[in-house]
């Protein structure tokens, strides 16, 4: 952000949450995948799959909620300023003014 100006929101996730998702589900998925594969039948390495499988989704559905916070937020949205100024640059126009003052000397003289 630029000194005296306001921040641009775009509308998608930034690339650093981004980033920490697929990590997050890169690293969890190969760790529990190499835990389960060590399993020797006494249930420890299956635990502690299933254990990173579960910390893989928190952390998973923690960077999920953190990429989509600003859809949440209706005023974080980008709308279509080109609307917004096309209106207000036909409102004071000269041609609408005089429209404008000639709507009201026909209502005056009616």
């Amino acid at each position: 952000m630029q000194a005296g100006k306001v921040p641009q929101f775009t509308m998608r996730p930034h690339p650093a949450v981004t980033g920490g998702l697929i990590m997050v589900l890169l690293i969890g998925i190969l760790l529990a995948l190499s835990f389960f594969s060590k399993e020797d039948g006494t249930g420890i390495w299956k635990q502690r799959g299933i254990l990173t499988l579960i910390i893989t989704g928190i952390l998973s559905s923690f960077f999920i909620i953190l990429a989509t916070a600003k859809f949440w937020h209706t005023h974080l949205w980008k709308r279509n300023s080109t609307h917004a100024r096309h209106h207000q640059h036909t409102e004071h126009h000269p041609a609408m003014r005089e429209k404008r003052m000639q709507a009201q000397q026909h209502r005056r003289t009616h």
